[in-house]
């Protein structure tokens, strides 16, 4: 629980935690009356530039302990990165106070964003209790105003870390029809709609499961003469392979491939009551593979909504083909302009550049340097992969209009962007975002905790802001 406070006199059986950035810092904590020896040891560290945090005991009838955090170096990491890696080693009981008002945003994320823990299913749970000092109305304000965001992005935390049988696509749907959306339009095409429509890529990939597909559809038009922009993701909800099937070591974490659909579901709760000059329609298709006697199989041919047939050389990379569907089904139902898929796809991407970026390709470079620009400041990160026709072409096979994996071309990102730019039926201006594996971490990192990340929703939700 986090409480954004303004009498430290209210606070009980606490512990209080300063940062310290210069030296007028030291001014705030004259307030507090410290013995005079602490002062003293503070004031060396501040001699020394030194990035330090130290504690102490007060035994005040309102303060357990004092904990100071030095952050005066800042050659080497920045605000978020060092001041995260202490606050994430305090108990659970702490006040926060700093003297820079500036930052108050960025320690309310590190309290809430790098101390998550996903304890839904934990018969004890441990529950923090955080306050933060603000001195003015303003400051509150934003705070507030801050923790909405931070509550979506907890609550895709969770949906992502959530088992598989607890996020059936039923209740995926049932999810999405009970979230209050005060501007967003939703519809939902079930298993019956889909095989009339002729969506067969997305019937393929479900065939016989257990639990139906859904094609779910988000509209927030704003204004019609507004430029549209659309996001397309699956929702795999737990990704077996199918007959390609998942190795070992890597199956057990298949019940977050649905995390790039679930940021983006977030991402429009998140941008629901915003004011934007530009119209957003989002879809995803909802599914489950589990493997059946009626699964597709490789060599399987298959005609897609734009009458495209697709030779299917991996059941494993089925997410090309849900997507493939939803895109033309969009292009061709909606006045589009600009048009977004998100993935969790390739090891490619995380052998290139590990967990720190997401990979971007589009044919807009205004969109590509906004993206670009805000990585310099924005926690989240993006790198710009080239692009060309010549992929699109490494995608045509002999027996099929195209195949759903290009074997000997190992540019593995860039293939599974150039798939999908068969479904751009109305040539759209396209961008591709691959999020692996910054969607999941494997490790504490700064404000991503272990698992699930958030990664998208503060970003992109910026960047359609300011559009």
């Amino acid at each position: 629980m986090i409480n954004i406070v303004n009498n430290i006199q209210n606070i009980k059986n606490s512990n209080l935690v300063f940062i310290i950035e210069e030296e007028i810092d030291l001014e705030i904590l004259k307030t507090f009356e410290l013995e005079e020896k602490f002062l003293e040891k503070e004031k060396e560290f501040l001699e020394k530039k030194e990035n330090k945090t130290f504690e102490f005991f007060v035994w005040n009838e309102n303060f357990d302990k004092v904990f100071i955090i030095n952050f005066l170096d800042k050659t080497k990491k920045n605000f978020i990165e060092y001041i995260s890696s202490e606050i994430i080693k305090l108990g659970e009981n702490f006040t926060i106070i700093s003297n820079s008002e500036n930052n108050l945003e960025k320690i309310l994320d590190i309290c809430i964003l790098s101390r998550y823990k996903f304890n839904l299913y934990k018969t004890e749970k441990i529950i923090d209790n955080i306050n933060i000092f603000i001195k003015n109305e303003e400051d509150q304000e934003n705070l507030e105003k801050r923790q909405k965001t931070l509550e979506n992005i907890i609550d895709c935390r969770n949906l992502v870390n959530t088992p598989t049988s607890d996020k059936t696509p039923e209740k995926i749907v049932d999810l999405v029809k009970q979230t209050d959306f005060k501007n967003t339009k939703i519809k939902i095409l079930d298993h019956s709609d889909i095989r009339k429509k002729w969506l067969n890529l997305i019937d393929s990939v479900w065939k016989w499961s257990e639990n139906k597909p859904y094609l779910v559809i988000l509209e927030k038009i704003v204004n019609p003469e507004y430029p549209t922009y659309w996001f397309i993701w699956k929702w795999v909800v737990f990704d077996t392979g199918w007959i390609n099937l998942k190795p070992e070591n890597h199956i057990y974490d298949m019940k977050d491939d649905m995390a790039w659909a679930a940021t983006v579901f977030y991402t429009m709760k998140e941008l629901d009551t915003k004011d934007l000059k530009i119209n957003i329609i989002a879809a995803f298709p909802l599914v489950e593979n589990s493997i059946s006697g009626s699964a597709y199989r490789p060599s399987d041919i298959i005609k897609a909504y734009n009458s495209k047939t697709v030779d299917v050389k991996n059941t494993d990379a089925e997410w090309r083909l849900v997507l493939a569907d939803t895109m033309s089904y969009l292009s061709d139902n909606y006045k589009l302009d600009y048009m977004m898929t998100v993935a969790t796809l390739t090891w490619a991407c995380m052998y290139a550049i590990w967990y720190n970026y997401a990979w971007i390709m589009w044919t807009d470079k205004y969109i590509i340097s906004k993206l670009l620009e805000q990585s310099k400041d924005n926690f989240e990160k993006y790198w710009q992969l080239p692009f060309s026709n010549f992929y699109i072409e490494k995608t045509k096979w002999e027996i099929s209009d195209i195949k759903n994996l290009s074997e000997w071309v190992y540019a593995w990102a860039t293939m599974w962007r150039a798939f999908l730019a068969n479904f751009c039926d109305k040539w759209e201006k396209f961008i591709h975002i691959d999020i692996a594996w910054v969607a999941n971490y494997p490790e504490n990192y700064w404000l991503y905790s272990k698992w699930a990340t958030w990664f998208w929703i503060d970003s992109l939700s910026k960047l359609f802001m300011e559009l």
